[in-house]
C-alpha cells in the first residue's frame, strides 16, 4: 500500500509488495473450463505497440529481484526502474528530474509493506523508454506525460511486513497497478504505461503485457498470442480525475494447509518477493510456518507450493496481516514464474498465460 499526501490531500493507495509463485505443479483450466475471452478483447484493429527489454535478462523459472526497465524523466538520465504492479504513479530522485517548476506542489508517499514514506514535489512530466522498438523492431519514441513524485528526502518509518528491510535508499519506481484507489493519485491519469502518446491519440490499444520476452506496451492481434485465461474486471466506478475507467483487481483466493479455501479479491504484485494473505479468522500478523501447502487461485488457474521449500518460483516468505480489505492475497512477482501477465485498461480484462 502506499499512502499520498499534498498539501490539501490525504490518501492511501493500496500497494502491498509481495510474491506468490509455487515450486508445485501449476494447474490450467481443461479445455471445457478455459474461460473464453471477455467480449472486450478484440485487438485486430490496432497495429501500434512498443516492446521495452528488460535490464539484466530476468530468469522468470527464479527471480531473485523486481523487473526494471530503462525510463528517463524531462529528459534526465536513464536510470533502472521497477516495474511495479502494485502501486500507481512514478517515483525518481529530484536530482534527476531537470526543469522542475519552482510552483510544484509538495507531497510524499509511503510504501506501507517496508514503511519507507518518500517526501518531494510533484510535477508533470515526460517519461520515455528510451530503449523502445516498435513492431517493426525499429527504435521508437515511446513517452508519456503524466505526475511525477520528484523525490527529496526519504525515511523508515515502519510498520510494514518488511520494514526490517527499509534502508531509506530513494527508488526508481513506475507504479503501473490498478485499483489501487479511489483518490485523484491512484487515477489511471498517473500510469506512465496507460498514457503514451499514441494512447492518447487513440492509434494504440491502452494496456501492457508482462512477459519473458520483454514489456509490452499497447495490445494488439500480434502480441497477444497463445493461451490467455482473461478475467472480465470489475469497474472501479468514476474516476477521480481524468476520463479513463480504473478497474478493481481480479478475483482469487488462497487455502492454506488443509484449512478452507478463501475467495476474494488477488493482487498479482510485481514491488516484491514475497506473499501476503489476508482473511478473517486468521492471525492477522507473523508468517506462515515453513512446511505449510498453500494453493493460490486467481480466476480459473491455481498454483501450489509449500512455505519455505526453496523452490525457484515459492515466494520468500508469506507473511499474514489484518484482513482490512476483506480475504486478500497479494501474490507477489513470484507468480510470475507461471505466467505471462497482461492488464488491458480500456477493457477492463485481466489476463495469464501459464508457462
Amino acid at each position: 500500500m502506499l499512502t499520498v499526501r499534498m498539501k490539501t490531500l490525504a490518501m492511501v493507495v493500496a500497494a502491498a509488495l509481495v510474491a506468490g509463485c509455487g515450486s508445485g505443479a501449476t494447474s490450467t483450466p481443461s479445455p471445457s473450463r478455459q474461460a473464453p475471452a471477455p467480449a472486450g478483447a478484440t485487438y485486430e484493429a490496432y497495429r501500434d505497440s512498443y516492446t521495452v527489454p528488460w535490464v539484466g535478462s530476468p530468469d522468470f523459472t527464479n527471480l531473485r529481484s523486481t523487473l526494471k526497465v530503462e525510463a528517463s524523466v524531462n529528459g534526465g538520465p536513464a536510470s533502472p526502474f521497477t516495474v511495479d504492479t502494485g502501486s500507481v504513479g512514478v517515483v525518481v530522485p529530484a536530482a534527476e528530474v531537470p526543469n522542475i517548476p519552482a510552483d510544484s506542489p509538495p507531497g510524499s508517499l509511503t510504501y506501507s509493506s517496508s514503511g519507507l514514506e518518500l517526501t518531494g514535489v510533484w510535477v508533470t512530466a515526460s517519461v520515455s523508454f528510451p530503449q523502445a522498438v516498435d513492431a517493426t523492431g525499429a527504435g521508437a519514441v515511446a513517452q508519456a506525460q503524466v505526475p511525477v513524485l520528484a523525490v527529496t528526502s526519504s525515511t523508515c518509518r515502519g510498520g510494514g511486513v518488511n520494514s526490517g528491510r527499509c534502508t531509506g535508499a530513494i527508488p526508481h519506481m513506475l507504479g503501473v497497478g490498478f485499483g489501487r484507489g479511489t483518490t485523484a493519485r491512484a487515477a489511471p491519469t498517473h500510469n506512465p504505461f496507460l498514457n503514451l502518446a499514441a494512447m492518447t491519440a487513440g492509434t494504440m490499444r491502452r494496456g501492457y503485457l508482462i512477459g519473458r520476452a520483454g514489456l509490452s506496451l499497447g495490445l494488439t492481434a500480434a502480441t497477444v498470442t497463445g493461451a490467455w485465461t482473461m478475467q472480465q474486471l470489475a469497474s472501479a466506478g468514476a474516476p477521480a480525475e481524468g476520463s479513463h475507467n480504473d478497474w478493481l483487481t481480479p478475483t482469487g483466493g488462497f487455502q492454506s494447509g488443509s484449512g478452507p479455501i478463501h475467495s476474494g479479491k488477488v493482487l498479482v504484485d510485481t514491488g516484491l518477493l514475497d506473499m501476503i494473505v489476508e482473511a478473517d479468522g486468521l492471525p492477522s500478523n507473523g508468517t506462515v510456518p515453513a512446511g505449510t501447502g498453500m494453493t493460490i487461485t486467481v480466476g480459473d488457474l491455481r498454483y501450489s507450493f509449500a512455505v519455505g521449500d526453496g523452490g525457484p518460483q515459492t515466494p520468500t516468505e508469506v507473511h499474514r496481516a489484518p484482513a482490512r480489505h476483506g480475504t486478500f492475497v497479494n501474490t507477489g512477482l513470484r507468480a510470475l514464474g507461471h505466467y505471462d501477465l497482461l492488464y488491458d485498461a480500456d477493457g477492463g480484462i485481466f489476463g495469464l498465460r501459464p508457462e
